[in-house]
């Protein structure tokens, strides 16, 4: 943690030179009240205090407030708003992470989890850069100031009254000992609490179709009551801190008057400096306590850097990426090939061979988890390849640049993630510099035009969350029309069609056959209506192919797809 931030500060050294040359003046202006009122109690003994020289010492003090406060405006705002920016630093390093990372990375990590590393973490780092280091430079230059001029007055008065002190560091030090954990425990009572926020946001409709309000109320209730435990246990201890502050510095004031009561009738020391090694040791209570501080923010600093640095380094167990740039689908081949998710003891897919070239449509079916979206995952690049050859346009796959395969890959997945912007925001993600014509073209491709004109703002209504104000047909739709508008070389349906009635589907094949024409496809489904079309159909049972061919090839054969074909015939007749 300690590098991060001096590598920070190097990179800033500039600014954060200014902060220390305005600090340091800060620190030494600091000094110049004690010494005045030193230098008037000496002359009031004395009986040497004239009006002139009253007035100098006033007019000296109040220049030197005036450079104290212009120095600490210069170094608190240079301070902090470096602080902001090391936090803009963080969250963007963790944000290119993420959209870098493909799925066995995001399965590490609950959602909630990762939305307080993001968040609460940064900002407890921040805090490190800001606030940490304002205790480290303000106290530190505090002590380095006032610590020597007391030595220099009475070494031993400024010994004795510095005993408390010491022993206050000491008894800060072991009561802190027993917050760290406590602070692991309360940052994991917050991402706990994250996790349930986001799980109650993201199914609330099932939440209320089952009445689970009140369970899910109960539920809150308790993992907030549990985080405030934690907090409270935290504040006890740091409750601590301020009653020994003030029996220390009680005991600080007793030991100089005391002593200093002694020095004076030996003649070692004035009244006035008596009286300012008093004010001095007052003055170091504020340095001292604020390093209690620090440890608090040092050890919350240290758990969120942990978090922070597991999310940056952890990988996706991906492959080194490809260094060839592709830039157009010849063929796809898959031979003898065989995949297994990492924490699976299973295989999800064996002895998967296929054959698709440009142009053709290829339809894959099969009972549910019979490893249909384990399939074509492969083509998306998001876990690491199996067992086998896995080869495009005769080349392995992890020869190719991910990024530029992506490109050429429009893909429809079954869960249809939408954002809270217009219809016309979410078809235009598709492609970035998409014209209204095309956006109307891919809408109409999609079978959408109906619906849209039926929303209260046409293209321009916002969808809602997640798609939350809109049907499920309407998503996939707007999903579709969203992977059409990229005009991809190869697209995939991932059972994409499922939400949609009989003519609609009917609709959307014949537009995809018509538009794409010379361009690849592949759909999974569970509609046999929808792969009636296709060059190629797989059919898949428990990660194996255990049909394939044609349409009419599969029906001749009068096996599972025969089966499923003469069920959804009947019901379609029924209908």
């Amino acid at each position: 943690m300690f590098k991060l931030v001096l590598d920070y500060v190097r990179k800033n050294k500039w600014v954060y030179l200014l902060v220390a040359v305005t600090l340091i003046i800060y620190d030494a202006t600091l000094v110049i009240p004690t010494q005045v009122v030193q230098r008037l109690v000496d002359a009031i003994t004395k009986q040497t205090l004239t009006e002139k020289g009253l007035l100098a010492t006033v007019g000296f003090l109040v220049l030197a407030t005036v450079i104290n406060y212009g120095s600490a405006f210069i170094w608190h705002l240079k301070l902090f708003q470096q602080s902001i920016h090391f936090k803009f630093d963080m969250q963007q390093r963790a944000f290119h992470k993420l959209v870098a990372m493909r799925t066995p990375f995001y399965e590490k990590f609950r959602s909630g989890d990762m939305m307080t590393r993001f968040s609460t973490d940064v900002e407890m780092l921040q805090d490190m850069v800001g606030y940490g280091l304002m205790i480290i430079l303000y106290a530190g230059g505090m002590i380095a100031f006032v610590i020597p001029v007391m030595f220099l007055i009475s070494w031993q008065i400024a010994l004795l009254g510095m005993v408390p002190i010491v022993l206050m560091t000491y008894g800060t030090y072991r009561i802190s000992q027993p917050m760290e954990n406590m602070i692991d425990e309360a940052r994991d009572a917050i991402s706990e609490l994250s996790n349930e926020v986001l799980e109650t946001v993201e199914g609330i409709r099932v939440t209320r179709a089952y009445s689970k309000k009140a369970n899910q109320s109960s539920r809150f209730a308790q993992k907030t009551a549990a985080l405030a435990d934690r907090w409270n246990a935290i504040a006890r201890y740091r409750a601590l801190y301020m009653p020994m502050y003030g029996v220390m510095l009680g005991l600080s004031t007793v030991l100089i008057l005391g002593s200093g009561v002694y020095f004076m009738k030996a003649g070692q020391v004035t009244l006035g400096q008596v009286v300012a090694l008093q004010l001095y040791v007052v003055s170091l209570v504020e340095p001292f306590a604020m390093l209690s501080d620090f440890i608090l923010v040092y050890q919350t600093g240290k758990t969120s850097f942990g978090k922070l640095q597991e999310l940056i380094e952890t990988g996706d167990d991906l492959e080194e990426d490809g260094k060839i740039e592709i830039d157009h689908l010849e063929d796809i081949c898959l031979k003898d090939y065989h995949f297994a998710y990492s924490q699976a003891s299973k295989k999800s897919l064996e002895g998967i061979r296929l054959h698709l070239t440009s142009g053709q449509t290829l339809g894959i079916v099969g009972k549910t988890g019979s490893g249909k979206t384990s399939l074509i995952r492969q083509f998306l690049r998001q876990y690491p390849v199996g067992e086998g050859i896995f080869t495009i346009n005769g080349l392995p796959v992890t020869a190719y640049s991910r990024k530029s395969l992506e490109a050429l890959i429009g893909y429809v997945p079954q869960e249809h993630i939408l954002f809270s912007r217009t219809v016309w925001e979410n078809i235009a993600m598709g492609k970035v510099d998409a014209s209204k014509d095309e956006i109307h073209q891919a809408i109409a491709t999609a079978a959408f035009e109906e619906d849209l004109e039926r929303m209260s703002d046409g293209i321009e209504t916002t969808i809602g969350e997640r798609g939350v104000s809109i049907s499920g047909g309407q998503k996939q739709r707007i999903s579709i029309a969203r992977a059409f508008i990229g005009e991809p070389e190869l697209l995939i349906l991932d059972d994409s069609l499922s939400a949609v009635d009989a003519r609609t589907e009917r609709q959307i094949i014949q537009n995809i056959q018509a538009e794409r024409a010379g361009k690849s496809n592949i759909i999974i489904t569970h509609r046999l209506s929808a792969v009636n079309h296709a060059d190629w159909v797989l059919v898949l049972d428990d990660g194996r192919i255990v049909e394939e061919g044609t349409p009419d090839q599969l029906l001749a054969q009068e096996g599972w797809y025969y089966e499923q074909y003469q069920r959804q015939q009947a019901q379609g007749e029924e209908e």
